[in-house]
């Protein structure tokens, strides 16, 4: 192989590495939203709710 074919593997690799790192964490991004608007997170905090 020519050291311009092994750039360009290189950058596709690179490429594809970017993207899939990206659809991991909005996948993970995604996941949290779900669990919130399903009501497993708390909306408040105890501290404010406790607050007098």
């Amino acid at each position: 192989m020519t050291s311009d074919m092994i750039e360009i593997w290189i950058g596709i690799l690179g490429l594809a590495y970017l993207a899939a790192a990206g659809l991991y964490f909005e996948m993970l991004r995604a996941r949290k939203h779900v669990r919130a608007r399903h009501g497993h997170a708390r909306p408040y905090s105890d501290r404010i709710r406790r607050s007098r």
